[in-house]
């Protein structure tokens, strides 16, 4: 009898552990990373209403020439149905942190996860609204004799600099991969999961370019950028 207990409880022990969240939430973390967040997004907001558009005249000097020999290709394409298809991968993509609720074990700590999942999704926006306001990098398009000009005078012809959607992107597709696999260490579908992260925003970034809304170098630092904070917030958030 006594070994019976002794083994219900250490049963009990392990359900418990296998239960537990791999992740800590805490005021000292939490707080400057929302507080920060929401502030950082809201002075980019502001200085990115500052801006204003190209006037016709200016946007009639652009020439494929002045682009650098990497990103020039990108000057050539303006494919309005890739940037359609674009959208809608990045949108879809905001499903993926949604589709771990049907997890138990994650959707036990739901509240928790959708905190950090937050939180990864608001700096990756932050650092890629600040930059696209203060680099001010015009759009491959704007350097495309074949585009009408009337379509070059918005002020989002000022920001390629980098890919919001392919950040946004990646940040939510490594975000969920991460606490997945957090959850799941050595699990059979990992590779799966981890494949499907990585492969999603890639495609949304070729989209981008073909669309000619980004160079090449546009996307590839928003990738990192949102694969980076996709996985160091959660990261960060980590028992020891």
């Amino acid at each position: 009898m006594i070994r019976l207990i002794i083994g219900l409880i250490m049963l009990v022990q392990v359900y418990e552990v296998a239960a537990q969240s791999p992740y800590a939430l805490s005021w000292k973390k939490d707080a400057p990373l929302l507080g920060g967040g929401i502030l950082g997004a809201g002075v980019s907001i502001w200085v990115q209403k500052g801006v204003k558009p190209y006037t016709p005249a200016q946007a009639d000097l652009f020439k494929p020439g002045q682009v650098n020999s990497f990103d020039r290709t990108a000057t050539r394409w303006y494919n309005k149905k890739a940037g359609k298809w674009s959208d809608y991968l990045f949108e879809s993509s905001l499903l993926l942190p949604v589709a771990l609720l049907a997890d138990r074990p994650i959707r036990e700590k739901g509240w928790q996860t959708g905190l950090i999942g937050l939180e990864s999704l608001l700096w990756s926006s932050v650092l890629t609204a600040m930059t696209k306001a203060l680099v001010l990098r015009p759009r491959p398009y704007m350097y495309n004799p074949d585009v009408p000009t009337s379509d070059k005078l918005s002020r989002d012809g000022r920001f390629s600099f980098f890919s919001g959607h392919t950040s946004g992107t990646a940040c939510l597709s490594v975000t969920a991969a991460k606490i997945w696999t957090d959850y799941h260490p050595g699990n059979k579908w990992n590779p799966l999961v981890w494949g499907t992260a990585l492969a999603w925003p890639a495609a949304v970034g070729f989209l981008r370019v073909k669309a000619g809304k980004h160079f090449p170098t546009d996307v590839l630092v928003g990738y990192a950028v949102g694969a980076a904070c996709g996985w160091l917030i959660p990261q960060w958030h980590k028992k020891s």
